[in-house]
């Protein structure tokens, strides 16, 4: 499989949300926050890596992502089977890999991301991390969160 057939993918799921595609990126842009999705090739194998956060607009964007996550499961069998979806040397048919990837962006990401659409929202997000080592200090102080 090619990284074209994941773009793909991605266009399919994140288009009819709103999203509009910028080279590696899938931007969702709201009137507080922007929403993103980005595609990572690997440095070192033929994988890929799917992050997605948000920036707050209303702050000077220094970083990345204002808030930073990595399409990842605690479960160890399911991140073990995200991490050979997006390992595109892993044997896999296409349509299955595919298909098990749309269900798993959209019950990890989609799930996350339709629930927060304004300020308020990232914060109550914010509020319930275990810790906000990383999250930018910019961001702390803008919710009085140090």
């Amino acid at each position: 499989m090619e990284k074209k057939k994941i773009i793909e993918l991605l266009n399919e799921i994140f288009f009819p949300l709103g999203f509009k595609r910028k080279g590696n990126n899938w931007v969702y842009n709201g009137k507080e926050l922007s929403k993103i999705i980005n595609l990572q090739k690997s440095n070192y194998s033929n994988s890929f890596y799917i992050n997605y956060g948000y920036n707050i607009n209303g702050i000077e964007l220094t970083t990345t992502m204002h808030i930073y996550n990595r399409f990842a499961s605690v479960d160890k069998e399911e991140q073990k089977t995200i991490t050979n979806l997006l390992d595109l040397d892993c044997a896999f048919p296409q349509d299955q890999r595919l298909m098990e990837l749309k269900k798993l962006i959209t019950s990890i990401i989609i799930s996350k991301m339709e629930i927060v659409n304004s300020e308020e929202d990232i914060l109550q997000y914010l509020k319930k991390r275990p810790q906000l080592n990383d999250i930018p200090l910019i961001v702390k102080k803008h919710f009085h969160l140090e």
